[in-house]
């Protein structure tokens, strides 16, 4: 076609001024680029746009006309194609409108429109501001022209704004509900035990996945049809070695502490009780214990006949801590010429009878400090001499003789550690127990040798070898008190109360063993003190709350309490209570308190600040020695 020539230069000049605009404008690093281009195209003869992207430029908006779908299509993003179309449009109308068929011109000017495309200007940061939801993103990254949102878990979209509804498929891998949450979902249990609150009746309800379990404390099994815990009898399962007792939910194991055993650390079984602290109980065989026989009566009993009259002489090494007994009587009969010589509050006394007429005389020294001493009695024209370590300490004028002539032979009764008749028959009554020690004898001149051998061949006879104050319990028998200690309340005369406070110095020779007990006339025990080595209580018997103050020695323990006196108030009368020292009788069920086992070593007890004399107990043990304790043995003895 024609074409006027200022036309057409100006054509070509716009075109070239676009093309150094761009290049001006562009940055270094798609010049290369450029230049790579320009060459391509020289040596293609004005074959443009081959296939140089996704899309074909020169065919779809060269040789023909193009939509912008079509450039999207070569461009493959929005703000290119955006920036390209409107260019294009406009300057090939303006081309169109000067050349008709574009030409040359035209596919210069594509050329120049494909060279932006590969020098196009900086786009801005598609990410800024950040297209993305900001709740559903990792992040954003730009793509130069467009942007890519990295969705978190539970997200979808081309921005990350649609929540995954996990719950649609297969129920979110839920045994129950399932419910969906903004970018994640959780699982849901129907909680029984909240919808019914009765549904396991009086027992424990425990929520589980899909179900639930009714609960009962131990000791108890549920019963599904009654709703119920019912107690388990662990006594049925033989759990005890010896006695089992049942308790709701629990049970409890008795070892019979009389026959030398306890109750193991495993509270089922039992084990022998065995000494941990030896004690140095050697005897002596030339030693003659008087306080062996608890009732009173003599420990030795001797008769001497002689057919002419014959003086008493009595000599003899002497030990003891009891401040009262017999030492010895000497005479015929009750109503007949006798004395006795005895200890008063830790001094000799002397009681005597002649011809109906009785006198009692006491003198001389404290002998009760455990030392040993000679003592004698001898008659001398008419007296009586009493001697302490040879000195001489009482000197009593007689009217007769201790021997009494029947059928031509004189008669004498010698009874040591006790009398021939009771007590309270005496001048001035005493307790006859005396846990007193004799050695080297000397009955009128030594016609008594039969005692020496009678001793060799019974070591209960026999004396501790060495001793000191205390009482000893051999880990077997008992002591038994009958205490009275009510007392009325304060202000008011009609109410009684009770209080028991007793002060105890132990020295233990094994880890287990009663110590103090209170026991009824029904032989049930409210109240007991013991050692015991038990590393776990739980299964034991409830016990009372008590104020307990422990030193290393003495232990001092305190029960008072008004909760606890009326504990022990409703199951009995207080008088009725019998305090027993070491074990219990056996008439008392072993069931009836957690120790039964004897206490083994020494002890002393006092009662009000009241030493208690086992001499004073209603019963006491013959192997328990009430005033004298052997020491704790020595390495190398």
């Amino acid at each position: 076609r024609g074409i006027r020539g200022g036309q057409a230069g100006s054509a070509v000049h716009r075109c070239l001024s676009f093309l150094l605009l761009l290049s001006s404008s562009s940055s270094s690093s798609c010049l290369p680029r450029a230049a790579q281009f320009l060459r391509q195209r020289q040596r293609r003869a004005y074959q443009i746009f081959e296939e140089t992207k996704q899309g074909h430029l020169e065919r779809e908006c060269v040789e023909e006309h193009c939509s912008k779908e079509e450039a999207r299509e070569v461009f493959e993003n929005d703000p290119e194609t955006e920036y390209f179309y409107p260019k294009y449009l406009g300057e090939l109308k303006f081309l169109i409108s000067l050349f008709g068929n574009a030409g040359m011109l035209t596919s210069m000017y594509c050329s120049v429109l494909f060279f932006y495309s590969l020098c196009k200007p900086d786009l801005p940061n598609q990410c800024s501001p950040d297209p993305c939801h900001k709740e559903g993103t990792v992040k954003c990254e730009d793509l130069k022209g467009d942007f890519y949102c990295e969705c978190k878990r539970g997200w979808q979209g081309k921005k990350c704004e649609k929540d995954i509804d996990e719950c649609r498929t297969q129920n979110g891998g839920c045994n129950q509900l399932c419910l969906n949450k903004l970018g994640s979902y959780r699982c849901s249990y129907i909680d029984e035990c909240t919808a019914s609150a009765d549904i396991c009746g009086e027992a424990h309800c425990k929520n589980l996945i899909s179900s639930y379990e009714c609960l009962c404390d131990a000791g108890y099994k549920y019963d599904d049809v009654k709703k119920t815990c019912q107690d388990i009898d662990e006594c049925e399962e033989k759990l005890c070695e010896q006695t089992c007792v049942n308790s709701p939910g629990s049970y409890t194991c008795h070892c019979d502490g009389r026959g030398g055993v306890k109750l193991s650390q495993d509270m089922n079984t039992c084990e022998n009780i065995i000494p941990c602290v030896p004690f140095a109980i050697g005897r002596s065989v030339k030693s003659l214990h008087l306080g062996r026989m608890f009732s009173g009566t003599p420990v030795i009993r001797l008769r001497f006949k002689r057919k002419q009259m014959t003086r008493l002489v009595a000599e003899f090494d002497f030990r003891t801590f009891d401040p009262e007994g017999i030492l010895f009587f000497a005479g015929g009969h009750q109503d007949s010429t006798w004395i006795v010589l005895a200890l008063r509050k830790g001094r000799l006394e002397l009681q005597l009878k002649y011809n109906g007429i009785g006198r009692v005389t006491s003198t001389g020294p404290v002998i009760n400090h455990g030392m040993w001493q000679t003592i004698s009695v001898e008659e001398l024209e008419r007296n009586l001499i009493l001697k302490v370590n040879r000195d001489a300490v009482m000197k009593i004028a007689v009217s007769g003789d201790l021997f009494t002539l029947d059928k031509g032979v004189y008669h004498l009764n010698l009874t040591v550690g006790g009398l021939p008749f009771k007590a309270k028959n005496l001048i001035l009554p005493i307790n006859p127990r005396l846990d007193g020690c004799m050695r080297a004898w000397n009955w009128l001149n030594g016609e008594d040798t039969s005692i020496q051998e009678t001793i060799k061949m019974n070591e209960k006879m026999q004396c501790f070898a060495v001793a000191g104050r205390g009482s000893f319990y051999p880990g077997r028998g008992f002591a038994v008190f009958n205490l009275t200690y009510t007392q009325p309340s304060s202000g008011n005369e009609t109410k009684t109360n009770w209080e028991i406070e007793v002060n105890a110095v132990i020295q233990p020779a094994t880890d287990t063993g009663v110590l103090f007990a209170l026991v009824t006339e029904k032989a049930s025990v409210p109240l007991s003190l013991s050692l015991i080595d038990y590393h776990s209580t739980k299964k034991l018997k409830q016990q009372v709350q008590t104020s307990i103050f422990v030193e290393k020695f003495p232990c001092s323990v305190l029960v008072t309490g008004s909760s606890f006196q009326k504990q022990l108030s409703d199951l009995l009368p207080a008088s009725l209570f019998v305090p027993y020292l070491s074990p219990f009788p056996t008439d008392v069920p072993v069931t009836s308190t957690p120790v039964t086992a004897s206490y083994h070593g020494c002890m002393t007890l006092k009662l009000r600040n009241t030493a208690l004399d086992l001499d004073e107990a209603l019963y006491k043990h013959s192997d328990i020695t009430s005033h004298s304790c052997p020491p704790i043995e020595q390495e190398g003895q």
